[in-house]
C-alpha cells in the first residue's frame, strides 16, 4: 500500500470526481487520453471509471437504450421496426 495506492473511482454515472482526480494527480487531459483509448467520446457513456492500483484506467460503459427506427415502405404495407444497439 505504500507504493501502490488503493483503486479510486474517478467517474460515476458520467460525473467526474474532481477530488479523486486531485488525489491521484491526474489532469482532465490525462483522463480524456485514457478514455479515448477505451473508445469513450462522451462522459454519458461511462457508468464507472476507476484508476486501478496498477495505474491503468478501467472503464465500465453505461447501458444505452437502443435507437429505434421505423421504416414505412408504402401505404398499406406493414411498418418495419429496427432496433440498433442496446
Amino acid at each position: 500500500m505504500l507504493i501502490k495506492d488503493k483503486p479510486r473511482t474517478l467517474i460515476r454515472d458520467g460525473q467526474v470526481d474532481e477530488q479523486a482526480m486531485r488525489k491521484v494527480h491526474m489532469t482532465e487531459h490525462d483522463l480524456w487520453e485514457d478514455l479515448r483509448g477505451k473508445g469513450v467520446s462522451d462522459l454519458k457513456q461511462v457508468a464507472e471509471a476507476r484508476l486501478e492500483r496498477s495505474g491503468n484506467l478501467s472503464v465500465i460503459k453505461a447501458r444505452q437504450d437502443p435507437k429505434v427506427v421505423e421504416v414505412r415502405v408504402q401505404d398499406r404495407v406493414q411498418v418495419v421496426r429496427i432496433e440498433i444497439g442496446g
